[in-house]
């Protein structure tokens, strides 16, 4: 272990498997950043002095003697009215090459509201399509799922469903789309002129599959900005909740963890919750997910 600018630089790794490296590290703190043989990482578990942590790109060229640097901080997301009519990849960094957002900087994975604090769900949010209007209502506050084959269009319906419906903001969060899906959703919304009340935080199938599990949380850390600080109306689509679980499964199996009777994670499941839990704890805001 070294010491460079008053950081401490560790440079050996005690176990490396597919997606995790092993170390014995101090004062580090969980989900907290570091950077793995120039790979972005993060604290997943700690036990005594043992940390792992989980490479976002895979550990792959990675040896035991590479540079580990511990950032000090979580994930964050800088939040701003800069935000409205961007695309970000999962790490919050504007896609288009653009200036970056000049704003509060917010830990994506804050803790949730208590919902017995919640104000009573009770205000429509019109999509303009009678199917979802008259049979399954979207009310501010609460979530629905749109369960679809493979082969159905239910991105094509939650397009609609942001071009319509009537809300200050809306924030879509994809995960594991194709170039194709992006494309759809980035022109479409461009061409009907509503680009300045969207945010987009984008995972593509070209992007490693860990990466996906930053989404939602991005996702509901810009909505609960414009939801709770600046008092607007959002609805949060995210697409697709069944590629996030796969994501959630890939990593579970390299970092040789026992799944399920039904081959996911434990920690699927926990993270899935956790997520609904502070979905619902802000009583503007909505989630969509297309499948589950």
């Amino acid at each position: 272990m070294t010491t460079k600018a008053f950081q401490k630089i560790y440079t050996k790794i005690d176990n490396i498997t597919k997606a995790t490296v092993t170390l014995r590290a101090t004062g580090v703190g969980n989900d907290e950043l570091a950077t793995v043989g120039g790979h972005l990482a993060q604290v997943v578990k700690i036990m005594g002095d043992q940390v792992t942590l989980q490479v976002f790109e895979g550990t792959e060229g990675i040896s035991t003697d590479a540079e580990v640097l511990f950032h000090g901080v979580p994930p964050t997301l800088k939040v701003g009215d800069g935000l409205a009519g961007r695309f970000f990849n999962a790490y919050g960094e504007p896609l288009e090459g653009g200036a970056p957002v000049e704003g509060e900087e917010r830990e994506i994975g804050g803790p949730t509201v208590n919902p017995f604090r919640r104000r009573q769900p009770s205000e429509l949010i019109a999509t303009g399509i009678a199917g979802i209007d008259l049979n399954n209502t979207i009310v501010s506050g609460q979530k629905i799922p749109f369960f679809a084959d493979p082969d159905q269009p239910y991105n094509q319906v939650m397009a609609n469903v942001a071009l319509r419906a009537k809300a200050d903001k809306i924030i879509l969060g994809g995960m594991g789309m194709t170039n194709d899906d992006f494309l759809y959703f980035k022109n479409l919304f461009e061409n009907a002129g509503v680009l300045d009340r969207i945010v987009c935080f984008v995972n593509t199938t070209e992007n490693p599959p860990v990466e996906r599990l930053l989404v939602p949380d991005m996702a509901l850390t810009a909505a609960e900005y414009f939801a709770a600080d600046k008092g607007e109306k959002v609805l949060v689509l995210l697409t697709d909740m069944t590629l996030y679980a796969d994501a959630l499964a890939i990593v579970s199996n390299r970092m040789d963890q026992i799944p399920s009777k039904d081959s996911m994670p434990a920690r699927s499941t926990r993270i899935l919750q956790r997520s609904t839990r502070r979905l619902c704890s802000c009583h503007r805001v909505v989630r969509l997910p297309s499948s589950l």
